[in-house]
């Protein structure tokens, strides 16, 4: 039904702490904090082929993804929702980056009956162990139907692997189309992995729409 295409950058930097303490070579008492740090980057292309609506406003969509270092994925099948929800086949690889593009491609994304005065919006899922909070406000509006929205998104998982993720980013969103043209976003994940050791991460993401079958066709949804 339509073809879309964006590039992507992605930087991804991490630090783990490490505190320790004993006895040192005197018979004291001895403690420290340790840093380790590591970092990859890439850049390439995700490109989504929406392949049909379920009865409940659902999108079925291909998604796939086509770096120039190690973060490609083959195709796979989700299903997508205005409201953020994304299903996809539990054994298909869908990268961080892919689920930040799905997240904003759903039908009536930009639903007018559920936007306040203040322009403002919240989509909250709930799951197994864990939790979303996106909030999300129309920060500008060019009378054309593109939209800048600016969105702050809180993922808490719970249990032995639990962590916490805090996103704030940015879109451009293109109404008549329904179809994000830009989503920059800066997440930082906190994880305590074990005594006296925690990891953070933080990932800058940039996606930028390269292709549009509809837009090209010159029709609107």
């Amino acid at each position: 039904m339509r073809h879309l295409a964006y590039s992507f950058d992605i930087s991804i930097t991490s630090e783990l702490t490490v505190q320790s303490s004993g006895i040192d070579e005197a018979g004291g008492g001895g403690s420290g904090v340790s840093h380790y740090a590591a970092g990859n980057s890439d850049k390439g292309t995700i490109t989504v082929d929406i392949m049909g609506v379920q009865p409940d406003t659902g999108l079925i969509v291909s998604v796939a993804e086509q770096g120039r270092g190690n973060r490609s994925a083959e195709p796979a099948t989700c299903v997508v929702y205005g409201i953020g929800s994304v299903v996809c086949d539990p054994n298909a690889k869908v990268n961080e980056e892919e689920m930040s593009l799905l997240r904003v491609l759903g039908r009536n994304f930009v639903n007018t009956s559920t936007i306040d005065a203040k322009r403002h919006w919240q989509n909250v899922a709930n799951g197994a162990g864990g939790k979303e909070v996106n909030d999300y406000t129309i920060s500008s509006d060019n009378h054309d139907g593109l939209l800048g929205i600016d969105f702050q998104r809180v993922l808490t998982v719970e249990g032995a692997s639990g962590y916490r993720a805090d996103t704030h980013g940015s879109l451009s969103y293109n109404e008549k189309l329904s179809v994000p043209t830009q989503v920059k976003e800066d997440t930082v994940t906190r994880t305590h992995v074990g005594q006296g050791q925690d990891n953070r991460v933080e990932q800058q993401l940039t996606l930028n729409l390269t292709t549009d079958s509809l837009a090209q066709a010159g029709t609107t949804p």
